[in-house]
């Protein structure tokens, strides 16, 4: 439909050719999971559309799409949900090229309505702390245990680079450059990375128990891992019999599913409330700590690959001391 027509319309078989490659390429402008998330939200509004002949899907009104969302807050949708819709919707009509109905001071406004009206506190998870770190190696992490030894090495890693779990998971063997005093990570590719340019994670060597780098070497070499391997450095695991332990899988990259109940069994076992925390703990308990500790804000946005300072300042929890500091400074 719309500006696409001129494909079918097109005499010469040579421009015809390339005018059926424009679709994909178009389409290939966002990342995959945001085009899922479009046509998934697009199809929710053809299907609401048919209920009622009177109404077109592109190019559509803006007093339709008005409704729509008043249905979908009869519907209890959560604003989210609401905000995907609109996103699909221009989405259809930018790809067909018409004007865009969710441009309107209409829409707008009612979706500004909706937003006030089913908004709710969000509760963040907590961040993950050293301390709790801490507990984690000294309860799992000092054993030759393969099934304890991985995660405990997934949250000191996930920890320490500020990574996201899509980054940690997709870790090869041979993405990792070991030193003296250092491990470098090569991260492929990540949220903010559209063009996939990659970038290099650089974490340090301490004398804590806690070290992230000590504690991937005791892995590396538990695992029986050949650092030039291509296979993902964190894996399944099956109980061997005959040896009495736990060897790595040649299998693809561990589910954020099971990971999650991995780290929330740990937790768990260390008598805390669990369902307080998250893989994303990770991420922002390494965020909040370097905050509080005064790490330069160019290094740190650098470390965490963000793109915005909202972005990163949504991942700090600043402390108590931190947050005083302020009227301390005021002069009264």
């Amino acid at each position: 439909m719309g500006r696409w027509k001129k494909i079918e319309a097109e005499t010469d078989p040579q421009l015809k050719e390339l005018g059926s490659a424009l679709p994909e390429l178009f389409v290939a402008s966002k990342s995959i999971n945001t085009v899922k998330k479009y046509r998934y939200g697009f199809k929710e509004w053809c299907e609401w559309c048919k209920k009622f002949n009177s109404i077109s899907t592109v190019p559509a009104s803006d007093y339709h799409v008005c409704l729509f969302i008043m249905s979908l807050m009869r519907n209890n949708a959560s604003v989210s949900k609401i905000e995907q819709a609109i996103y699909s919707i221009s989405w259809a009509h930018h790809i067909a090229g018409y004007d865009n109905p969710c441009e309107s001071v209409l829409v707008k406004n009612i979706v500004e309505g909706a937003r006030r009206k089913l908004s709710r506190p969000v509760v963040k998870k907590e961040p993950i702390t050293p301390d709790i770190l801490c507990k984690l190696v000294e309860r799992f992490g000092l054993s030759d245990n393969l099934y304890d030894k991985r995660i405990v090495t997934m949250c000191l890693i996930g920890y320490a680079g500020f990574m996201r779990f899509s980054e940690l998971s997709s870790i090869r063997i041979s993405d990792l450059d070991l030193s003296d005093n250092k491990v470098s990570i090569f991260i492929e590719k990540s949220k903010t990375d559209k063009y996939r340019d990659g970038s290099w994670i650089h974490i340090a060597k301490t004398d804590k128990i806690t070290c992230p780098v000590k504690m991937l070497l005791q892995y590396i070499k538990l695992a029986d891992l050949k650092l030039n391997d291509d296979n993902y450095l964190f894996r399944q695991v099956s109980f061997c019999r005959s040896s009495g332990s736990y060897v790595l899988r040649k299998s693809g990259k561990l589910s954020y599913t099971r990971v999650r109940e991995l780290l929330l069994e740990k937790l768990s076992a260390l008598g805390m409330e669990a369902s307080k925390f998250g893989l994303h703990s990770l991420r922002s308990g390494g965020a909040t700590a370097a905050a509080n500790a005064g790490v330069p804000d160019r290094l740190f946005k650098k470390h965490g690959r963000w793109k915005s300072e909202k972005a990163k300042d949504g991942y700090v929890r600043e402390n108590v001391n931190t947050a005083l500091s302020v009227s301390m400074q005021i002069g009264i």
